[in-house]
Parts: structure tokens; sequence; C-alpha cells
């Protein structure tokens, strides 16, 4: 049986096993204009059965600070830390539509003339290796991405990776930079510094 655990500065913030589960995922995102230099959400799910999939949330936005240490743990025979929520649970009335209907190159435009809070990210990653890997954005990227996730199609590995992008290329839907990619075996870890 398959399970992530996530801390932040040696406190767990969840642990999820596989159990009635194909999904789990860990992610790690900010941008140069919000409040926070980046959150950290736990999801899964059973996918792929339409009206039956399931779609549950373990951290939703948890709030991350310079330099806290994050680590996502890959291990088996870990119990689930506690019940997942929905998205109708943490936001009633969620699935009714929301926003002005602005379309999405105006949003973009939009978010491109607001102030930035940073000019940059830098990242220290250990490796499941050991490895220490330091990286940063480019002078253009809005936002990154750091991912962990399971699959049911290799139930004894998970993939990691850390990207960032620009404004440009995400209203495009093209990829941005790649900065750092491991797969994690059982036992294994990877950790996670952001910083400006």
């Amino acid at each position: 049986m398959a399970s992530i655990q996530v801390s932040v500065n040696g406190k767990l913030l969840a642990s999820v096993s596989d159990d009635g589960l194909n999904i789990i995922s860990v992610h790690v995102h900010g941008d140069v204009i919000g409040e926070e230099i980046a959150a950290v959400e736990v999801f899964g799910g059973n996918y792929g059965k339409d009206e039956a999939d399931q779609h549950l949330i373990w951290v939703n936005d948890h709030a991350i600070s310079t330099n806290d240490e994050i680590e996502i743990a890959f291990g088996e025979h870990v119990s689930t830390s506690h019940a997942g929520k929905t998205i109708e649970e943490l936001h009633p009335g969620a699935s009714e539509p929301e926003g002005s209907g602005q379309p999405m190159d105006e949003l973009f435009e939009e978010l491109a003339t607001r102030q930035k809070l940073r000019e940059k990210f830098m990242f220290e990653l250990v490796s499941p290796d050991g490895d220490a890997v330091s990286t940063m954005t480019g002078p253009d990227d809005f936002s990154f991405h750091f991912s962990v996730m399971w699959k049911w199609t290799k139930p004894d590995e998970s993939k990691a990776w850390l990207t960032s992008n620009t404004l440009e290329k995400i209203a495009k839907q093209e990829d941005g930079s790649k900065h750092a990619a491991f797969a994690l075996r059982f036992g294994q870890n990877v950790k996670l510094r952001v910083g400006t």
C-alpha cells in the first residue's frame, strides 16, 4: 500500500494512503504577485469513473513562508492521517458559476499589470538520493509548481518535478522551464525550500 506524507518544518500536515484511490498529488505553488511566497495542496481521488469520480482534499492552500522546509516522503503501510474533504465541503456552493465572466485574454492582461511582490524564486532541493540542487526561476517567469504524484499505474513509484512558467506561455498553454525531475521509491523523500 503506497502513501505520501507531507511535513513542513518537521510538522506533519497530512499522510495519505492509496486505499480506495488511484492518484495522490502534492502541489507546492507560488507566483510573483501573491501575498504568500507559496502554498501547499494535498489531494487525490479515484478518477476515470465519470459520475462516480471521487476528488478529495487533505490540505488546501497551506501558506508557506520563506525558507520553510517542505518534506514529501513516499512510503508504504502508512495510514491516512485524517479524512479528505470534497470541494463542496470546503467551499459550499462552489459548484455554482463564479466570477465576472471576464475573457481569459483580459484576465492575463490584468495579471500582467499587477505589481510584482518578488522578482524571482530561488529553490533548494534535496533529491531522493540526497543530492542538493539549487536553481531559480527566470526573469520573465510568473509562477512555479513543484509536484509529487503517485499513480496506480506504477504502484511502487511516485514522480516529482519542479517547473516555472511565464504568463505568456501559460496563456498559450505552452510548457515552461523544467528545473528538476525525480522518481521516488518506497522509503525515499524529497525536500524543498523556497526563497526570493
